[in-house]
């Protein structure tokens, strides 16, 4: 009997193991891809966890020294590329923690992907906004926008 429910628990931690190793590796090449076609010089980062956070930040802001959120609101460039550090700690907030991390993620990861999208399709950033903020909540969204791309490196 034990033995029986102990194969079943194995057979499903390796099920699951692949599928997650599946969405990494897909993750990694898409927004490696995505990196590479708009002539970031570090797009191997997109392999490495938070990493490419930082890395999809810095493509975005392409040196300046702020960025403005909302047609208003202008964040330091040093600050909008860590915010998912910021994302961590306000996690620990007992009860708002989980609601304010998720906020962070949108906002910050929804605008990166914004801005990616509407330089490589070359189109307008309010053309690209819902599907970037979509994408800053499922990110899986952003990686099969990628990998179906046709981008010119």
């Amino acid at each position: 009997m034990y033995s029986t429910f102990l194969a079943i628990i194995g057979v499903y931690l390796i099920a699951v193991l692949a599928v997650v190793i599946v969405i990494y590796v897909l993750y990694g090449i898409s927004h490696m891809k995505a990196l590479k076609a708009l002539g970031y010089d570090k797009p191997w980062m997109a392999w490495i966890p938070f990493a490419n956070y930082w890395a999809l930040a810095e493509v975005v802001l392409n040196g300046q020294e702020s960025i403005t959120l909302f047609d208003s609101l202008n964040i330091p460039a040093m600050l909008f590329k860590l915010w998912w550090v910021i994302a961590f700690c306000v996690s620990y907030i007992p009860g708002l923690g989980a609601i304010l991390n998720v906020a962070l993620r949108v906002i910050c990861l929804g605008t990166c992907y914004t801005k990616i999208y509407a330089r490589l399709d070359r189109t307008d950033e309010k053309d690209t906004q819902v599907l970037g903020y979509v994408s800053g909540f499922i990110s899986i969204v952003a990686s099969c926008k990628f990998l179906a791309g046709k981008y010119n490196n």
